[in-house]
C-alpha cells in the first residue's frame, strides 16, 4: 500500500533543497532528523531556537518570501529570478527550469507531476529566456 503522507513545508523544503543537489534522502527520516536537531517541533513549526540561529527565516511581508515559504520546490532559487506583478509572484525561464527538473529527479513524484513537469521544461525552451512566467 502506497501512502500519500503529507510533510510540513519546512520538511518539503529541506527535502527539495536535497534532491535539487543530487541528494535523495528519504522524507521521514528527514523529518526525524529535523525534530531531534531542534529545527521544527512535532507539528513542522520551526523552533524558535532554529530562528535565533538563523537556520531558519520566518516569512514576513514580502510576497516572494511567502510565495516561497508556500512552494518548497522554489525556496532555494535565488531572489533575483521572482518578480511581483500585480498579485501574482512570477518565476524567469531559469526558475521554471530548476523547478521542473527538480521534480523530474524526485523519485517521490507522482507521473502525472513528472509529466506536467516535463510539459514545462519543453515549453521553456520554446520561449524568450528573458520573459517572466
Amino acid at each position: 500500500m502506497n501512502f500519500n503522507i503529507k510533510y510540513p513545508p519546512l520538511v518539503e523544503q529541506a527535502y527539495s533543497h536535497l534532491i535539487s543537489i543530487g541528494l535523495h534522502p528519504n522524507k521521514d527520516k528527514l523529518y526525524k532528523m529535523l525534530v531531534d536537531e531542534g529545527m521544527i517541533d512535532e507539528l513542522g513549526n520551526p523552533t524558535q531556537q532554529a530562528i535565533d540561529k538563523g537556520l531558519v527565516a520566518v516569512a514576513g511581508n514580502n510576497p516572494i518570501e511567502r510565495f516561497k515559504a508556500e512552494n518548497p520546490l522554489v525556496a532555494h532559487i535565488p531572489d533575483k529570478h521572482f518578480k511581483v506583478q500585480g498579485n501574482q509572484v512570477l518565476m524567469d525561464c531559469y526558475a521554471v527550469r530548476v523547478t521542473a527538473t527538480t521534480i523530474l529527479n524526485d523519485p517521490t513524484a507522482t507521473q502525472e507531476q513528472k509529466e506536467n513537469a516535463q510539459s514545462l521544461l519543453d515549453k521553456v525552451k520554446s520561449l524568450d529566456h528573458n520573459e517572466w512566467h
